[in-house]
Formats: structure tokens, C-alpha cells, sequence
């Protein structure tokens, strides 16, 4: 009987345990630390998840407007760390609120409650997806999943949404409205998941999205009164004259406009050439649809589409990518060699951890073009999914021979029988 080449690694339960076992203790330590008073004239370390919980401080006294406000933001960041820094809060007000009832828990409880569950929720749908190849994908992704446990952000949360939706859109069921309309909190990521419902004409699934949708502007509405939506565009505003001066730690974002505008292109000329990509990837995800791509490689096409979208993408966002990796891993190491196997990891590591890497090495004390390292997570990022895809495109790689079957055209029976085996993803009951 023929087997595929598929290396021992993807599949290494106690590789998946070593690599879990070192974010559970990093996600351990960071929330004593972040419990712990620091003695007066110790460096103090401040991450992402202060700004959630400054914000839901914000909340709780009544002042939710001022979170938006740089200004006040940065005064009430500096009281709470003791360190001055740059962190603009823009996340849409049903965030701002989670936030708030979140900040409601001591600071180290309430980080190590929410990254907790977050990536608990991220490794299940993962799981789901990948199957017996789920170590392989833990292990491809483990910058971001470290880079994502020691900042607090909401990484895995949007990832985990996307996958539930990509998955619950396979089974043509109406649930996936449910982490379509949840995705409200990061809207810009939805993109093309949003896409995808709409060609598919996923017209319940829709409904039920923007009924959420609806519930979730009205309860922050509700909370903090109307006000506080004309400061969120006001925030919002703010911010985007900040991404254009360059005030942004460009060299952790992922996006073309980042790269191109950490080389000194001008925000304008960035943002043009943005554009054309952003619109580039969307189009060639609906080229995908119109194709019929195979279920996984369309779904994983939308999690690569994702991360183009917008200018105001970060490293920890690349949870996603983790996601549409988990729909392709198995057939993708039915067509690579061990070797080309081992080049992907290495790329997509440089493609992950670029951001982590030059934080540690070199970390600004200001931000700004010219003076931040350049950003060069993109370009590694594009050309990993190129190679991916033009992997999927090659014969199904068998010991004794080859099967001719692609991910892009029909298979004899022989090899869609073991492409259905290693490559289609296990299905899930969504509750």
C-alpha cells in the first residue's frame, strides 16, 4: 500500500504538547507579573493588554469617550503603568464594552482569563480543522502564538471567528452568521469571510450576522449613550492621521502599505499602492470562488486574502494565517519534499517573527518612519502563500510513484480517496 510523504513533525503529539506547554507557562508568568506591584525605579513592561484594560477603566468611571481621545488616553495609560507610551485606542465601541466588564477582574486575572480562554477557543477550531496535523501548524505559527500570549491582544479571538465561520460555511449551515456578526469587534479583518457569504448567497447566515450586528452597536449605545460613537470617528480620524505620519511601529505591521512606507514611499503614494493590492487579493479571492476552488483552499484563500485587506494589520493578526494553514497542511505535505518542507517553516517563521525578533533586538524609543527598522513581514508573508499555492497546483507525492491529481483539478478516485483522508477537514457541530 502507497503512503504519502508526510513528515513525522506535522503530526507529533509530543511536539504539540512542548510548544503548548511553553505558552501556558509564558501566559503563567506574564499574568503574576502583570499582578505583581513593581518596586519604584524597576522598568516596568507594558503590552497591548494594558491599553484593554486602561480602556475598560475608562468604562467603569463613566468616561468611555476619553478612551478615544489620545490625549486623555495617553494621561490615563501613564497613571495606571507609570509609563509613558503610545497606544491609541480604536477598537468600535461593543469592544470597548467587553473591555469594561472585563477590567471589572484584577489586571493579572483579567489578562490570563481572556488570552486564556482565547487561545484555548484558537487551538480547538484549529483542531478541528487540522486534525491529526495540528501540532504541524502549531509548530509553522508558534512566533505568532507567542508573540499574541505576551502581548494580550485578541489574535486568537479573531482567528478563532474566522475559523468557526470558514467551517460552519462548509456544512452550508446558517450559524456561521454568528462569528461573521461577533467579528464586529475587528470588522476590517471580515472582509473577505464577508465576501464569501455574499457569493455564496448565504442569505440566513447574513440575516443573523447583522442581527448581532445590530445588538452589538445598540448595547455599547445603550451603556454609554450616543456619544460615544461621534468620539470613536473622532478616534478613528485621529488614528489615521498618526498611521500617515508614521507614528506606528511600522516594522510589526504586515500590510504592503506598511513596507511600503517604512522604505520613505509617501503615505498618499502608500496607501495607492495598498489599494491596488487590497483590491488585487479580493478579486483574486472571488476568482477563486468563480473557479470552484475546493472548500479548503477557498477557505484558505480567504484567510490569505485577510490579512491584505487593510493598511492597520499587526503580527498578531497572523493568527488567521494559522488558520488558512490549518485547511492546507495536510494536502500540502502530500506535494512537497521534506527539504521544501522545511524551507516553508523557515520562511514562514521569518514571515511571523520578524516583528517579535526586531522588538527584542532593536525597540525604538520613538516611533516613526526613519526611525523604526523597516517593516518586512509582507513580502516574506506574499511570497509563502505564493508557494503554497503553486504547491497545491503539483501531484499528490506517493511512495512508488505519483498520483496526477492537484488541489486545483479533479483526482482519480485512488487519489481522492487519500486526499480525503489527509487533507478534508474534520467537520464540527457548531452549538
Amino acid at each position: 500500500m502507497t503512503q504519502a510523504y508526510l513528515h513525522p513533525i506535522a503530526t507529533s503529539r509530543l511536539l504539540l504538547k512542548a510548544a503548548l506547554t511553553v505558552a501556558a507557562m509564558l501566559l503563567t508568568f506574564a499574568a503574576i507579573s502583570y499582578q505583581t506591584p513593581v518596586p519604584p525605579g524597576s522598568d516596568k513592561t507594558v503590552v497591548d493588554f494594558h491599553a484593554f484594560y486602561v480602556a475598560g477603566k475608562l468604562g467603569q468611571e463613566g468616561r468611555a469617550n476619553d478612551s478615544y481621545d489620545m490625549e486623555k488616553m495617553e494621561v490615563a495609560q501613564q497613571d495606571f503603568t507609570g509609563v509613558k507610551v503610545f497606544m491609541p485606542w480604536t477598537y468600535p465601541p461593543p469592544f470597548t464594552l467587553f473591555v469594561t466588564a472585563l477590567a471589572a477582574l484584577p489586571l493579572g486575572w483579567a489578562y490570563g482569563l481572556f488570552v486564556g480562554l482565547t487561545l484555548a477557543f484558537y487551538v480547538t477550531v484549529l483542531r478541528r480543522i487540522a486534525g491529526d496535523h495540528l501540532p504541524g501548524v502549531i509548530i509553522a505559527i508558534l512566533p505568532v502564538i507567542l508573540l499574541t500570549v505576551m502581548t494580550g491582544q485578541n489574535g486568537f479571538l479573531t482567528g478563532a471567528l474566522i475559523g468557526t465561520f470558514l467551517l460552519a460555511l462548509q456544512q452550508r449551515s446558517s450559524r456561521a452568521g454568528i462569528p461573521l456578526g461577533l467579528m464586529v469587534i475587528k470588522p476590517h479583518l471580515a472582509a473577505a469571510i464577508s465576501l464569501l457569504a455574499l457569493v455564496e448567497r448565504r442569505w440566513q447566515a447574513m440575516f443573523i450576522a447583522a442581527g448581532i450586528v445590530i445588538a452589538a452597536l445598540a448595547l455599547p449605545t445603550f451603556v454609554f449613550g450616543l456619544s460615544i460613537w461621534p468620539a470613536f470617528l473622532d478616534g478613528v480620524r485621529e488614528s489615521s492621521a498618526y498611521l500617515a505620519q508614521g507614528k506606528y511601529p511600522l516594522f510589526r505591521m504586515t500590510s504592503i502599505y506598511a513596507t511600503a512606507r517604512s522604505a520613505g514611499v509617501s503615505s498618499d503614494m502608500a496607501f495607492a499602492v495598498h489599494g491596488v493590492c487590497a483590491a488585487g487579493v479580493i478579486a483574486l479571492l472571488f476568482y477563486g470562488w468563480w473557479r470552484k476552488l475546493p472548500p479548503q483552499l477557498l477557505a484558505a484563500s480567504a484567510c490569505a486574502a485577510s490579512l491584505f485587506v487593510s493598511p492597520y494589520n499587526y503580527d498578531y493578526d497572523l493568527c488567521i494565517l494559522g488558520v488558512g494553514l490549518a485547511f492546507v497542511l495536510p494536502g500540502l505535505l502530500e506535494r512537497t519534499r521534506p527539504i521544501e518542507q522545511f524551507a516553508l517553516l523557515a520562511l514562514c517563521w521569518v514571515g511571523t517573527g520578524y516583528g517579535l525578533f526586531t522588538a527584542f533586538v532593536q525597540e525604538p524609543e520613538i516611533a516613526g518612519v526613519g526611525r523604526d527598522p523597516l517593516s518586512l513581514m509582507a513580502p516574506p508573508l506574499l511570497l509563502l502563500i505564493a508557494l503554497v499555492a503553486l504547491a497545491m497546483r503539483r501531484a499528490v507525492r506517493v511512495r512508488g510513484g505519483d498520483i496526477a491529481a492537484t488541489g486545483a483539478t479533479e483526482a482519480t478516485a485512488p487519489a481522492a480517496a487519500l486526499r480525503a483522508q489527509a487533507s478534508e477537514p474534520r467537520q464540527i457541530e457548531l452549538a
